[in-house]
């Protein structure tokens, strides 16, 4: 519950938006639910835009109070546009009968009229054009002759002082204005004679930047600031009520200045800078329904009774400590590296089955290179092996490679582990920590200012220097965390995954590198075998053959660099390096293909051979003339069918050897394709992040010019983030997050830093 009861008046088209950024505000309609409330607003203008829209948010919000259940009689909106019947009707009032009513409500004067019928009137639909005399005519002639204006402030009154709590009202004009700043003083000295001295009226003035058009921001605001001056300043006001009567005694508990500066520098548009100093406003109106207005205008020194000193400014800074808004990401960010667990994990499956492929790959060229041998004479079976090693480890890019490699998988390991750093430091937070959690501590996470390569964080951290034992020493670091995990009984489950998925990150490392290596070997044997097959004669098969392996070697290359990559980047990539694949499986289909036709002829073959062996089998036994020659003729399909028999096992190992690379191909294919889970996770994964990053991007920029989002320290994050590996998150209540969450002295720091803001007039 609030412990002032404003009431709001907005004069021309500046006070008019913000009497309607304030009733579409989220807060106005928790207001409008509470059933003290008792909620007055009022809006005067010429121009009728501002009105009309008026007009239109409030029926929504009449609409929506309906639906909630709330009674219309808890708001009260008042808002029209003034005008006059003729010129010459106006020019008449100004001239003939406005002193009459002057002089009754006690002023002393000569009076002059300011208006004659040679000025020239602008279109009233945009307003008084900056004209304040014509806004000043206007007003009298509405309120005295017409009574319109009397019969809204009498309304606002009775609306007003229904509140149980006594009401304050808040006049708001734009300083550089035609119609607000010309009515401004009429139109609270009839306030106050309605109101009377019992209900406070504080004036918030719009001061206009260089963004505003010359008049706004040139003569109309001087002249406007001068009149005030006569107001404000105690001394010029008795002075000039002493001369020409109470008439123009200052109506005003207050006046203070709100600079559009600040929120033009900050945006530099005007139009943008209007909205956001409107939605400031509303917020700063909420901000003063929490305090003692009296002593708080009394306490900055706005009472009445000032002379020089009576110009005042009033800003803003509204600080959002986004700690909820924290916790939701975090919450986001957590289930993103749920699922990379499972996505690391089958990152290891495919990598495995790329290890099979090269090893197929690297047998079909070891036959070739056999062939290449037996070809030119030079085979010797116990030099092959010795052959293959001198071809591929004479190679000097081999080493040079290697380091690209090992530098690469540092990198993309190191940038695995930052995003998961955060979650495994929470291992150490925990109240009780025994001899099994702190020996888990000890071989995953690196001990700051240790050089001690015993751990996991410092092996894949220093990659490039480990990678030569690392197998060795991640192995035995292995061994002994297998163990170690599933018997803490400190460690959550939820920390026990991530560290589990740490596992996850250096078993790829080391996989990927053997993958890569492999890899190396087996292109730069290729590429030997390929420089001796171009010399041999009617060799265009067994180059092919090599060319269409060096082919898949560059799309397996391609794909272990997928694995690698981010999620984000695995993403756009992955249906073109899928395609690669299908293209793969279907030149094996191709060859499949050939062979099985190779195996059909050979079959058919066979069964020839045997009918006509049969034949002459059946021809000995009846004709004996002819034995002789059957028996050579068997002698000569025996020897056939032998060779058949050969051919037959050959074709049919070549069928097994191309239908387990196929399946291969396929199993990996179906891992990588759109209807996959991979793709399904990854996809998933993708959008989480997004959705991550940009909740901090939001969480890290400011909504409008006067509002700072405090950004959390990053022990403030691990702390909520402890929260969420203890699976507590929900239980975080206004006062657990202060007590358990927040870093008081950062806190109490930053709080310092923004109060130093205010030491500089005008500045928000």
């Amino acid at each position: 519950m609030y412990q002032n009861s404003i009431q709001v008046i907005g004069l021309g088209s500046a006070g008019t938006n913000i009497v309607e950024a304030f009733l579409n505000h989220q807060k106005t309609m928790q207001l409008l639910k509470q059933d003290i409330t008792r909620l007055s607003l009022l809006a005067i203008d010429i121009a009728d835009p501002e009105i009309r829209q008026l007009h239109e948010s409030h029926e929504k919000i009449s609409k929506a109070m309906i639906k909630a259940g709330i009674p219309s009689e808890r708001l009260k909106l008042i808002a029209q546009s003034v005008k006059f019947p003729t010129a010459e009707a106006m020019f008449d009032f100004i001239n003939l009968k406005y002193n009459e009513y002057l002089v009754n409500e006690g002023a002393i004067l000569t009076f002059h009229p300011w208006l004659n019928s040679k000025m020239a009137i602008p279109p009233m639909a945009g307003g008084a054009g900056r004209r304040r005399s014509l806004a000043k005519a206007i007003y009298a002639l509405n309120y005295y002759q017409l009574g319109i204006i009397r019969t809204f402030i009498n309304t606002f009154k009775e609306q007003a002082l229904s509140s149980i709590i006594t009401p304050t009202v808040i006049v708001i004009y734009g300083l550089g204005g035609g119609t607000g700043s010309g009515v401004f003083f009429d139109f609270t000295r009839h306030l106050r004679k309605v109101l009377g001295s019992g209900v406070a009226i504080i004036a918030l003035v719009i001061a206009p930047c260089t963004g505003d058009d010359p008049p706004a921001k040139g003569c109309s605001a001087f002249v406007a600031m001068n009149e005030l001056s006569l107001l404000l300043n105690r001394e010029y006001n008795d002075y000039v009520c002493k001369k020409y009567g109470d008439y123009y005694r200052n109506p005003l508990n207050a006046l203070i200045y709100l600079p559009l500066l600040p929120a033009y520098t900050k945006v530099g548009n005007i139009v943008t800078a209007r909205k956001e100093i409107d939605k400031m406003i509303v917020d700063m109106l909420y901000v003063l329904m929490d305090f003692d207005l009296a002593d708080l205008m009394g306490g900055i020194g706005t009472e009445v009774g000032l002379t020089d000193n009576h110009v005042h400014t009033l800003g803003m800074v509204k600080v959002i400590y986004p700690m909820d808004q924290y916790i939701s990401a975090f919450q986001i960010n957590f289930e993103e590296l749920q699922l990379l667990y499972n996505h690391r994990k089958e990152k290891l499956e495919i990598i495995n089955k790329i290890q099979k492929i090269i090893k197929v790959n690297n047998q079909a060229s070891r036959e070739l290179y056999k062939n290449y041998l037996i070809t030119t004479g030079t085979y010797q079976e116990e030099q092959f092996e010795e052959k293959i090693k001198g071809i591929i480890y004479t190679n000097p890019r081999l080493e040079e490679d290697l380091a690209l490699h090992v530098k690469g998988i540092e990198i993309q390991s190191n940038e695995y582990v930052a995003e998961l750093m955060r979650y495994l430091t929470t291992i150490k937070m925990m109240n009780k920590i025994g001899p099994i959690e702190n020996a888990i501590i000890k071989l995953t996470l690196q001990k700051k200012g240790s050089r001690k390569l015993t751990n996991l964080q410092s092996l894949l951290n220093k990659f490039t220097k480990t990678y030569l034992d690392f197998p060795k020493s991640k192995a035995d670091i292995f061994e002994r965390l297998k163990q170690l995990i599933p018997s803490s009984q400190i460690f959550t489950v939820r920390q026990k995954r991530i560290l589990r998925d740490f596992m996850n990150i250096a078993e790829l490392a080391e996989r990927s590198l053997k993958t890569l290596r492999a890899y190396d070997e087996a292109r730069y044997f290729i590429e030997a075998l390929i420089r001796y097959y171009e010399v041999l004669p009617e060799a265009e098969t067994q180059l092919q053959e090599l060319r269409d392996i060096q082919s898949e070697l560059g799309i397996i290359y391609l794909i272990v660099q997928l694995v690698l990559r981010t999620p984000i980047d695995e993403a756009k990539m992955i249906d073109e390096y899928t395609t690669y694949l299908n293209g793969i499986i279907e030149r094996y289909m191709a060859k499949k293909g050939v062979v099985d036709c190779e195996l059909m002829r050979i079959e058919e073959t066979k069964k020839r051979k045997e009918f006509d062996k049969l034949k002459q089998e059946r021809s000995i036994k009846k004709l004996f003339s002819m034995k002789k020659y059957a028996k050579q003729q068997i002698r000569q399909l025996e020897s056939d069918l032998l060779r058949l028999a050969e051919e037959e096992s050959y074709v049919c190992d070549q069928l097994d050897n191309l239908d387990n690379t196929i399946k291969m191909y396929e199993q990996l294919s179906k891992k990588v394709e759109i209807t996959s889970d991979y793709r399904k996770r990854l996809n998933k994964i993708v959008d989480l992040h997004e959705e991550f990053e940009t909740m901090m991007i939001e969480l890290r920029k400011p909504k409008s010019y006067y509002e700072k989002s405090a950004e959390l320290t990053e022990k403030e994050q691990i702390k909520i983030i402890f929260k969420i590996l203890l699976e507590k998150e929900d239980t975080l209540t206004k006062d657990e997050i202060i007590e358990e969450i927040l870093d008081m002295e950062h806190y109490k720091d930053y709080m310092k830093s923004l109060i130093r803001i205010f030491k500089t007039p005008s500045i928000m």
